[in-house]
């Protein structure tokens, strides 16, 4: 790894990653969202700041305010604000209606949450912040987070707490996209570097972490998102044990959590008979079934789903992509891909199959 190439600790390069950030840009964009990788990143960046007399002028801080969250989420992100603006930071807490994927959604065609949504003021999760940015020029209603950051990222790169210990797909992502211009000053950082700087650090956790791990979720499979992500939704029933009051405001919201929560593992919103559907038949070749179903989808777009983003990827193929590759494209043409989750992987696969590595 780089890392033991160069004989130093995470933490010593990823301070190196922020200063090779700053001497390439005079301003940056700092992605925070609450959760324990962006403290990690955001404390080394701090302490980097100060260490080499870096104004904090130089960055922004955005935030985005997702609505559906834990209460100790938000109250993290506060105390992160203030000390972010007393250092002279910018910090952007936007509180737009972003499009979030929505599993309780599952058997409807639009699996969609929309954040702070227009005319569903009365049933918000919780109030909205008075200094809340409510607005942006670049900003449409039902834009997804990616959308919109692409946007405003245009100008100024950002900085992401992101690692590819966390998944699959954050691996292939960051190794297939050589020229972006995302810093990721924490990307080889292992789960146990992130609770060991905190604890090495004292640095303040959402208490929803330690809740999750009581219910018995792993170490290394604790995840913070809006309530009505798949990952989410599993745990929600024990965790509300800790927010008497939050199921209310839940079922309020989304009427179809109630459901999900109880039949979350079962054949209703993971169909064993969906899976079998779309098993790689190894007598099938793929390659023409995608190039046939990808002529009808250009025809008929309103009829595939997944038709924008397997375009996309469609037009980045080179021909040496494997059946289970196209396979893939074909599925989520087909099913759609609300999230984005598979058009992320594929494009590490695309990387991979051209002979590119991970």
């Amino acid at each position: 790894m780089f890392v033991k190439e160069l004989n130093i600790n995470v933490i010593e390069a990823a301070e190196r990653r922020i200063l090779e950030a700053f001497n390439k840009n005079k301003v940056l964009a700092v992605s925070f969202s609450g959760g324990k990788d962006s403290i990690c990143m955001c404390d080394v960046l701090i302490k980097t700041m100060r260490k080499y007399g870096i104004p904090f002028s130089r960055i922004m801080v955005v935030f985005f305010d997702e609505e559906a969250i834990y209460p100790d989420v938000e109250a993290i992100a506060m105390e992160w604000r203030s000390r972010f603006l007393a250092l002279g930071a910018k910090f952007y807490w936007f509180c737009l209606p972003i499009r979030h994927y929505n599993c309780c959604n599952r058997l409807e065609n639009d699996e969609s949450f929309i954040c702070w949504e227009p005319g569903k003021e009365s049933v918000w999760v919780r109030p909205m912040p008075k200094f809340a940015i409510r607005n942006h020029s670049m900003f449409r209603l039902g834009m997804s987070y990616q959308e919109f950051g692409k946007k405003i990222f245009q100008s100024v790169p950002p900085m992401v707490g992101l690692r590819v210990a966390e998944s699959i797909q954050r691996r292939q992502s960051i190794a297939a996209i050589k020229t972006s211009k995302f810093f990721y000053p924490i990307y080889d950082w292992r789960d146990n570097d992130v609770w060991l700087y905190i604890k090495l650090n004292n640095l303040n956790i959402p208490m929803t972490y330690i809740y999750l791990y009581k219910t018995g979720v792993p170490l290394n499979k604790l995840r913070i998102s809006q309530f009505f992500s798949i990952d989410t939704i599993k745990t929600l029933p024990k965790v509300m044990e800790f927010y008497p009051d939050l199921y209310e405001r839940i079922i309020r919201r989304e009427p179809n959590a109630d459901l999900v929560m109880l039949y979350w593992d079962t054949d209703m919103f993971r169909s064993s008979r969906q899976d079998k559907k779309f098993e790689l038949d190894k007598d099938k070749d793929y390659r023409v079934i995608l190039r046939d179903a990808m002529k009808n989808a250009t025809l008929h777009p309103d009829m595939y789903p997944g038709y924008k983003s397997a375009k996309k990827l469609y037009s980045i193929m080179s021909g040496k992509e494997s059946p289970k590759t196209c396979h893939k494209i074909y599925q989520m043409l087909i099913a759609g891909d609300p999230k984005k989750r598979t058009y992320r992987s594929l494009i590490g696969d695309i990387y991979r199959d051209k002979g590119g590595g991970v």
